[in-house]
């Protein structure tokens, strides 16, 4: 980030840091070391390239299992990322056998707080 930064490039580029799960704090079986996971509520880092520099969009439950305010679907996410990469998610629909098909799966919308 201090190289990208420093070279006026971050600004242009951006740097997606995510998962494909979340972790719980805890884990259900008293005598199971480590923690569980789950799909219901992970976190994602972005940079750069139009992202509103410290912000923080969303919050878990008490025990980071739960979405508790301003859940974002992975076609959100999706529709995101293009959008500040400077594409439209909505052009790049295709029709296939008779159903529209494109990378958000002809869903998502911009998650605004999130930008710049």
């Amino acid at each position: 980030m201090k190289d990208l930064k420093s070279r006026g490039l971050l600004e242009d580029t951006l740097v997606v840091w995510t998962t494909e799960f979340g972790r719980t704090p805890f884990n259900n079986i008293a005598t199971a070391r480590g923690r569980e996971h789950h799909n219901w509520a992970f976190s994602s880092w972005l940079a750069g390239a139009g992202v509103k520099a410290g912000t923080v969009y969303g919050e878990t439950d008490e025990y980071g299992v739960r979405v508790a305010s301003n859940p974002v679907h992975v076609h959100d996410f999706h529709a995101t990322i293009l959008r500040l990469m400077g594409l439209d998610h909505t052009r790049l629909t295709y029709r296939h056998s008779g159903r529209d098909y494109r990378l958000t799966d002809v869903y998502g919308n911009i998650v605004k707080g999130v930008m710049s």
